[in-house]
């Protein structure tokens, strides 16, 4: 069996029945709330257990669960740019190390506001697609992705200069949920090289392997004990993000990326809610205006991209 992901076009539903695009929303709304639950488990982990530690069984107990789908599936795992691959765990460890750390309790990061951080992804791909890939930006699209990082400052640094409550926490977890969206922001433009040789699955078995190899060494130097309950949140916490990445990839896989995309800022309500049942505290105007400002500076890059490879002519193929 091939391990690839059909795409769109084979998968959406004629007649009566959900369209791929629908389907596809579906996929992301289960991917925001196994993403919402994986973060929500992980803050209240590592109040008694280090963010590497986790970090490490988040990655490893990823892979042991993926491993059965890629032998039911026939998923063919091979080292086609091992080191890209490399390249790319490498930094996507970081990401998520500097995410956990990001919401670590000792920073008083709610979840929310950790989310509205992450959305500006979408704004550190722009930039470095510049810098990696040397894309050209017009002025349209570098205007958003400055007023995107605008929308940071107005969570972050607005309130914290005005003495205002209401603005995201402007400490060290802020700056760590920022390092995250860059890390995994250059994930993301390393991924556009690899899937062309590598199944979605596979990427995902490979960046979870490897992770766990790079994080080791760290992990044992900050090795907790959990209890029975704790083994079974951190299991929980695995599984949790083992289903937002599959979920993700799959709703992807059979819809439209420019339909899509949008679907990721659930998260911010989601995360909300879930800040509301733990700590009862809902995020501040600041986070909503700046977190707005980042969500339509993002859509309209999305949108103009869309729209731009549309409009781009279709080539015939090289001669061989």
């Amino acid at each position: 069996m091939s391990g690839k992901i059909p795409s769109g076009s084979d998968t959406s539903v004629s007649g009566p029945g959900l369209s791929g695009n629908l389907q596809g929303a579906l996929w992301m709304l289960v991917s925001g709330a196994g993403y919402t639950v994986h973060i929500a488990l992980a803050k209240e982990i590592t109040a008694d257990a280090h963010p590497i530690f986790l970090a490490f069984w988040r990655s490893f107990l990823a892979f042991a669960i993926a491993m059965p789908f890629v032998w039911i599936g026939g998923v063919k795992i091979h080292t086609a740019r091992f080191g890209a691959l490399v390249t790319r765990s490498l930094i996507g460890s970081a990401g998520f190390v500097f995410g956990l750390i990001a919401i670590w309790p000792i920073f008083e990061l709610p979840l929310a506001e950790f989310n509205a951080l992450s959305f500006t992804r979408p704004l550190f791909v722009t930039l470095l697609a510049i810098v990696l890939l040397h894309e050209k930006v017009g002025l349209q699209r570098g205007g958003a992705v400055v007023i995107g990082f605008a929308g940071v400052l107005i969570m972050t640094l607005v309130p914290a200069l005005l003495g205002s409550e209401g603005g995201t926490h402007l400490n060290l977890g802020a700056l760590f949920a920022l390092l995250s969206s860059l890390c995994f922001a250059f994930t993301i433009v390393l991924v556009k090289s690899l899937t062309g040789v590598h199944s979605p699955l596979a990427l995902l078995v490979w960046a979870n392997m490897l992770s766990s190899i790079i994080i080791l060494p760290f992990a044992l130097f900050y090795w907790s004990s959990p209890d029975l309950m704790g083994w079974a949140l951190i299991f929980a916490m695995a599984f949790a993000g083992f289903v937002a990445q599959f979920c993700f990839i799959k709703g992807m896989s059979i819809g439209d990326a420019s339909f899509l995309s949008p679907l990721d800022y659930v998260r911010l309500p989601m995360g909300a809610l879930a800040d509301w049942i733990m700590i009862r505290a809902l995020p501040g105007p600041f986070v909503w205006v700046g977190a707005g400002i980042i969500i339509v500076s993002t859509l309209y890059i999305t949108w103009r991209e869309h729209r731009l490879n549309r409009k781009k002519p279709v080539l015939p193929p090289k001669p061989v």
